[in-house]
């Protein structure tokens, strides 16, 4: 759940506060989840290499995997995400004396 309020978190703030184009939000987005989740798999090498179980071999190629199997989708539904966000006009707030 965490994860999940952190990327629309992450889309709002690039596209409403930032303005950045669809294409270059949904690249910064799909960056942030690929570091995320090397981060999940360093953390699973540094747990498999405290307790003495797991497969390293096995979890060096998720150094690899993880944030592509997590980076490549994450761009995929922000890029649509934005670029229907793109397509409806922003209301502007009435400025008091103007």
């Amino acid at each position: 759940m965490v994860s999940a309020v952190v990327y629309a978190a992450h889309i709002g703030y690039e596209h409403f506060r930032i303005r950045t184009s669809p294409g270059s939000t949904a690249l910064h987005v799909a960056f942030g989840a690929a570091v995320g989740a090397f981060g999940l798999a360093a953390a699973a090498i540094v747990h498999s290499l405290l307790t003495g179980t797991g497969n390293l071999r096995l979890l060096r190629i998720a150094l690899l995997i993880w944030p592509l199997i997590t980076g490549v989708p994450a761009f995929v539904v922000a890029l649509v995400l934005t670029a229907v966000l793109a397509r409806i006009p922003r209301c502007r707030r009435a400025i008091p004396g103007r």
